[in-house]
């Protein structure tokens, strides 16, 4: 009894593409965004800074290009001890995505933030939802 042949793939077999995409690929699209999209290091380094983010760091008296390559932490100590390090912690150390809201006392606004894994590190994006939340009340 000899080996039997292996049938040729069927379409649904076939080796479908892999998409490739750069980080930077990536943060050169998110530049349109109009949230502020970061992009972070494993240890809470900024790597990337879009447009919108940068705006919104200009706002809060920081200076975007001096953050790169900086700590969440450094740059933003009083964010220590929030729900924002808490869950910063969880997607860094987890690698899960998160989403929370924050009150940030420096400028007294509110903020939504999503997170997602992105190796290594984590891209995150905020919006300023001052104006949504008081308009709710």
């Amino acid at each position: 009894m000899g080996a039997m042949p292996i049938p040729p793939p069927r379409p649904d077999d076939a080796p479908k593409p892999k998409l490739s995409i750069t980080t930077a690929d990536l943060m050169a699209v998110l530049e349109g965004v109009t949230d502020g999209v970061v992009r972070l290091d494993r240890a809470a380094n900024y790597m990337s800074i879009n447009g919108a983010a940068a705006e919104i760091f200009t706002r809060l008296g920081r200076d975007p290009d001096a953050m790169i390559g900086e700590s969440v932490w450094t740059v933003f100590p009083d964010l220590k001890g929030t729900i924002v390090e808490r869950e910063l912690r969880r997607l860094l150390e987890d690698d899960i995505p998160i989403q929370c809201e924050f009150h940030y006392p420096a400028d007294k606004d509110r903020y939504e933030m999503q997170g997602f894994p992105c190796s290594p590190g984590a891209i995150l994006i905020f919006r300023d939802i001052t104006h949504r939340k008081t308009n709710a009340v």
